[in-house]
């Protein structure tokens, strides 16, 4: 099943007790509607489909290979998100562990030979798509389907 829309299903199912602890989560799916359009382009289209903000090159596309040593490795970039608070990075969240294994099963949602995995996130900085004050926000999507991840900091 992995690849499938009951992927995307599984792993809300899975993971959103876990992340709620300490975020509130936006998770929402949909069928590709536009593939061939530039990765920057799907992730606005569909994050304003769901009322947020387009930022445009401000998408930070990550390596989608599982490999957590590649640069902008997907898998390094769960494990920042999610290990600590966001607001408070002395208090622990998921761990690195468990950090990096929901990564790992966002990463099954999508197939492997298409799916493009991005970011709000850069080095400099992050690029908001909601009004919430500190955020993380995850987009995934293969030839076929699109999922969010918005993390957003508990007042």
């Amino acid at each position: 099943m992995t690849g499938s829309p009951a992927a995307l299903d599984r792993f809300i199912a899975d993971w959103r007790e876990p992340l709620e602890q300490q975020a509130g989560v936006l998770f929402a799916t949909g069928a590709l509607d536009a593939p061939s359009l530039m990765h920057t382009d799907v992730a606005d289209r569909f994050v304003q489909s769901q009322g947020l903000r387009p930022i445009g090159a401000n998408w930070e596309m990550l390596d989608p290979s599982g490999d957590d040593s590649a640069p902008r490795s997907a898998i390094a970039f769960f494990a920042d998100a999610l290990s600590q608070n966001m607001v408070l990075p002395r208090r622990s969240w998921l761990g690195e562990g468990r950090a990096r294994q929901c990564g790992r099963e966002f990463l099954a949602c999508f197939e492997p030979r298409s799916r493009t995995i991005l970011t709000n996130r850069m080095d400099f900085g992050w690029n908001p798509i909601s009004a919430a004050n500190v955020e993380w926000a995850f987009i995934g999507f293969d030839d076929q389907k699109i999922a969010l991840l918005l993390l957003a900091a508990q007042d």
